[in-house]
């Protein structure tokens, strides 16, 4: 009898294993949560279903990409891909960056934007991260499974619950029907690090604030007969008076219960040891981590649950479902928290033509992502409309950026030429964008003013007129002294003032033409002769000119300055029509008080091409090439016609001094870029160039002249360690200049900033 019972009762337990259905749980946990990735595969490996699941933060994603048919596989390969590590860090692929909308390149290290009626209240930022790159996957991934035309989560492959949190009410709040990528992007808002979104209302964020760990959601929800946890993700310790972190993350979140509602259940905890929740670079090292966690577990889980489904008996019902996936295929555009006009010109960047047939995901994702980058737009965050003859409709909600924008910046150097920098601007559209602004810098060797506008065309194409007005001097010493040294009074002092009219137009992602006409007036005051005194008198050259002028360039360098990757190509032309005027001062060779104005007529071709093409490990090699051909008469005197000439500037430092050896109005240059990362925001950059002017402006009696063909080259140097800090590059650098005219070629400074200026007129 004792027998028959036993048989009876093990028989009762066969029969309830087949019945089973089993719930998954997993945990938030930001880096970590990719543990749950490993859990999954070593339960699929092991034939052990999966009926629910519910997830918070990390665990959302992670369940909600398993729910809409992707297998552990395929989950692994998207967060370990390298779209998915820039789309952690808010950055995005180097070919959709765009070179257009990309800022001016000045000397700015840090910047705020404001309106003018809370400049304070509503300018603070409230992400580090901007996450529209990947509010569009995450709209590719999950927004087109079959359930979104249903709009419920029990229509998934598997069904499928998630949370968030609403600060207001304080309470949490569960996803079961509706946007899977708006559910999964709700549960996902960590504050401070991703904006919030707006749902039903709500302004919600991270699921983990007040339920990490939805087990109680799995059981209400599904009622399982079995349940799987798998938590990377504790309760914040008890704040302390000396920890400002602490405190913040303990008023912020309420504490989670990390256990199963019910005894039917077992709960998997994998040592993630020090990754932390932002180690986005350690994801691989997590999922290895869950799966030995829960194979140690395995045996334990199979007592429990008897049933089984293999691995092609799965994947069956998972082709499926896919079968019935949609591929994303926009129709229409809809745009919401903007006015009308605003919608329309949004329209019509992303639909060019109205009666245009459905445009693919890559091409949606190659305008939506121009669409972000332009200075007057915050945010996009996308859903998709499905109509019930299946056409899809792309529903944009658009946040403005704020209209002002200030920022501070300049190059803070060791050397006595320090120089600050200010901007601020205007940024708005009604039927098309506008921006206003003005910037300066102020420093002994550099001053300038700019203001301008941009009004941008409406064209499907980027492009936008520009009319500038600029102010620039340079006031040069004669010795390479840094703070500690006397140095000479200026010996060269440059003025000019022009007015510009451009007109930019996008070529390509990376490039772009600049078709400009300039008038202005330069100033230049200067000394013949080292030996001169505070009783001479300088020379004074001036130029009256107008100048038509065209540039085309190519960018796709990772930095404005210190570039290690990448490749910049640029090819300037410009015709100039000038008047000349000089005076000569006391230490002049040519004697004569009233010379006569002289008219001039010349045009020249600059080509300057640099790219890093090697790279291997820690080290990358980059060239430098540069060919400049010019007409340019001489001037009436030496110095004046040096002046003029254009300079071979290879390194930042090279803007800062004036170096007659390295100026030609012929000339071929190159070099090679060193550049070793030693950690990745230390760089030690290691260049070498070298100069080669065609024919050699000679100083023949106080006149310019041309010396031989080839006759003589000279070199540049520099060694440079570069921490690339937030806010910009702190860097300690010896530079060797080969020049027969500089007192003392070798240099060194430490210095904090970019050396980038407005730019010149003509010169």
């Amino acid at each position: 009898m004792r027998t028959l019972f036993v048989i009876l009762f093990m028989i009762c337990l066969t029969l309830q294993g087949y019945t089973q259905r089993v719930g998954l749980v997993l945990s938030g946990g930001g880096a970590t949560g990719f543990a749950h990735i490993g859990v999954i595969k070593a339960l699929e490996e092991n034939d052990i279903p999966i009926d629910y699941i519910t997830g918070t933060s990390a665990g959302a994603l992670v369940g909600g990409l398993y729910a809409s048919g992707y297998s552990p596989e395929q989950i692994e390969a998207i967060v370990l891909s390298d779209q998915f590590q820039l789309m952690s860090t808010g950055d995005m692929e180097e070919k959709y960056k765009y070179y257009i909308e990309q800022p001016d390149e000045d000397a700015e290290l840090m910047s705020f934007r404001f309106a003018k009626d809370s400049i304070f209240q509503k300018s603070l930022p409230t992400n580090l991260l901007n996450p529209t790159y990947l509010d569009l996957e995450l709209l590719r991934l999950l927004g087109l499974n079959p359930a979104a035309s249903r709009k419920t989560f029990d229509s998934l492959f598997v069904p499928f619950r998630c949370n968030a949190s609403d600060i207001v009410t304080k309470k949490s709040y569960l996803f079961k029907s509706g946007d899977l990528n708006v559910a999964v992007r709700a549960s996902m808002t960590y504050p401070f690090f991703i904006s919030p979104i707006e749902v039903d209302g709500k302004l919600l964020f991270d699921g983990g604030l007040y339920n990490n760990f939805p087990a109680q959601e799995m059981y209400h929800e599904f009622n399982p007969d079995f349940i799987i946890g798998s938590n990377v993700s504790y309760n914040e310790a008890p704040p302390t008076d000396d920890n400002l972190m602490s405190q913040i993350k303990n008023m912020f979140s309420s504490h989670s219960q990390y256990i199963l509602p019910c005894d039917e259940g077992i709960i998997i905890e994998p040592d993630l040891g020090e990754i932390g929740t932002f180690d986005f670079d350690r994801i691989k090292e997590a999922i290895d981590i869950g799966y030995k966690a829960t194979l140690a577990k395995i045996d334990s889980i199979k007592m429990f649950i008897q049933l089984r489904v293999s691995k092609e008996e799965r994947q069956k019902a998972r082709n499926k479902f896919n079968a019935q996936k949609t591929e994303l295929w926009v129709r229409g555009v809809e745009v919401t928290g903007l006015e009308k006009d605003q919608g329309n010109y949004i329209e019509r960047k992303l639909i060019r033509e109205k009666r245009q047939s459905e445009i693919s995901y890559e091409e949606v994702k190659y305008r939506y992502l121009r669409l972000y980058q332009s200075e007057h737009i915050l945010s996009i965050f996308p859903t998709v409309k499905i109509s019930p003859d299946q056409s899809q409709t792309l529903s944009l909600a658009i946040r403005k950026e704020k209209p002002f924008k200030m920022s501070f910046g300049g190059h803070y150097s060791s050397r006595p030429v320090n120089t600050g920098f200010l901007n601020i601007s205007y940024s708005d559209f009604k039927i098309t964008p506008l921006t206003v602004y003005a910037n300066t810098y102020f420093g002994k060797f550099y001053g300038s003013v700019k203001t301008g506008l941009k009004f941008y065309l409406p064209t499907h194409t980027t492009a936008y007129i520009e009319p500038q007005f600029i102010m620039n001097r340079w006031d040069y010493f004669r010795s390479f002294a840094t703070f500690f040294e006397d140095v000479k009074p200026s010996y060269i002092v440059q003025n000019e003032k022009f007015w510009s009219l451009n007109y930019y137009v996008s070529t390509s992602n990376k490039s772009k033409i600049r078709l400009d006409f300039t008038n202005g007036f330069n100033e230049d005051t200067y000394y013949q002769d080292d030996n001169f005194t505070n009783a001479d008198t300088a020379d004074y050259t001036s130029l009256l000119y107008y100048s038509p002028g065209f540039e085309f360039s190519i960018n796709s360098m990772n930095r404005k300055q210190f570039a290690s990757a990448g490749s910049r190509l640029q090819i300037r032309s410009r015709f100039v029509h000038a008047i000349e005027r000089t005076i000569p001062g006391s230490t002049a060779l040519i004697t004569e008080t009233d010379l006569p104005s002289v008219i001039h007529n010349w045009a020249y071709l600059n080509i300057n091409y640099q790219t890093y093409f090697m790279h291997r490990g820690v080290y990358r090699l980059g060239i430098l090439l540069e060919g400049h051909y010019s007409t340019q008469p001489f001037f009436q005197n030496y110095t004046a016609s040096m002046l003029s000439a254009n300079a071979f500037q290879p390194i930042p430092d090279a803007k800062t001094g004036f170096y007659n050896d390295f100026r030609a109005n012929q000339y071929l240059a190159g070099g090679i870029m060193n550049v070793f990362t030693i950690k990745d925001l230390v760089d030690l950059r290691i260049e070498a160039y070298v100069f080669q002017s065609i024919q050699r402006i000679i100083n023949d009696d106080g006149v310019a002249a041309y010396g031989n063909y080839f006759d003589s080259r000279f070199g540049i140097a520099s060694i440079s360690v570069i921490y690339h800090s937030l806010i910009g590059p702190l860097r300690a650098t010896v530079n060797y200049f080969d020049s027969q005219t500089q007192l003392n070629p070798l240099s060194f400074q430490v210095s904090f900033g970019y050396v980038l200026f407005n730019r010149n007129g003509i010169r």
